[in-house]
């Protein structure tokens, strides 16, 4: 293997290339190997520069052995599958649903030890949209939704081509950025995954078929809640709205309201020089 070449983890029956599997007391500049792995034991520990990022072999709380990933490298927040070991490292993890367990690592020279107990990464929803936030969070259909690909798919287009509120008259309403529904959506499913699962699920499209966003949008109804856009919500997107960047949409509602308003004051202005000068 050249140094400095990507990988791409987990390996195929844990066939590792020529030249990646480094002596344990070799030291590693981090600037010199970008991936490569060290044995403890009968597991072998992966490392992207300096950081350790998944391993395989590791030993289990059950005595079982299986694999282990940290979602975030740097800090070190370790997981393992409950269920579907064998697909949940695929790109198709987010569909099949698989349950995370997060824990701890120890290392030794001699072996991997995954440790259950850690509670999953935190992670803040927007504050302007919490009554909505628990409003679906509580919703045991919705998380019915959420836990299948079309409901999740639909439930995502609906947050982020969307603009709810309490009922049709109110001048403003809960809109999501792609990362917001992204964070929504992987709390009101309760699996232990980050947003960044749900991001990086090559099938969620932000487009459902018209009858799924129907369906869907009809349960955000019972909840209290409607689409005050011009677009229904049953009817099928349209635009590019879903593929703006994180926060362009509220730049963009808030450059128009600041428009309006500056058009009223000028109005008004206008109107006082009228009647003053007449």
């Amino acid at each position: 293997m050249t140094v400095g070449t990507a990988i791409s983890w987990p390996f195929e029956g844990n066939e590792y290339p020529e030249g990646y599997l480094l002596p344990a007391e070799q030291r590693t500049p981090e600037h010199a190997l970008r991936h490569h792995g060290r044995r403890h034991g009968v597991a072998v520990l992966h490392y992207r520069g300096a950081e350790p990022f998944a391993a395989d072999n590791v030993r289990l709380p059950d005595g079982s052995r299986g694999r282990v990933h940290a979602p975030h490298i740097h800090r070190q927040d370790w997981r393992r599958p409950l269920n579907d070991p064998e697909r949940a490292w695929s790109s198709a993890a987010t569909a099949i649903p698989i349950r995370w367990c997060w824990g701890t690592l120890v290392v030794t020279p001699d072996d991997l030890v995954f440790e259950d107990g850690q509670s999953p990464p935190s992670f803040e929803l927007a504050g302007r949209n919490a009554q909505l936030n628990d409003d679906l969070c509580q919703s045991v259909k919705v998380k019915q939704l959420a836990l299948t690909m079309e409901g999740c798919n639909a439930l995502y287009g609906l947050l982020l081509l969307g603009l709810w509120g309490r009922s049709r008259d109110d001048e403003e309403g809960s809109s999501y950025s792609r990362k917001e529904a992204a964070k929504l959506l992987a709390k009101i499913r309760g699996l232990g995954e980050t947003y960044h699962d749900i991001r990086a699920a090559k099938w969620l499209n932000y487009r459902a078929h018209p009858r799924e966003l129907q369906s869907v949008s009809h349960h955000f109804e019972r909840l209290g809640w409607f689409d005050l856009t011009a677009e229904t919500a049953g009817k099928p997107p349209t635009g590019e709205r879903p593929y703006e960047p994180d926060g362009l949409r509220e730049l963009i509602r808030r450059l128009t309201l600041f428009l309006v308003a500056s058009t009223a004051a000028l109005f008004v202005v206008l109107t006082v020089m009228t009647v003053t000068a007449g």
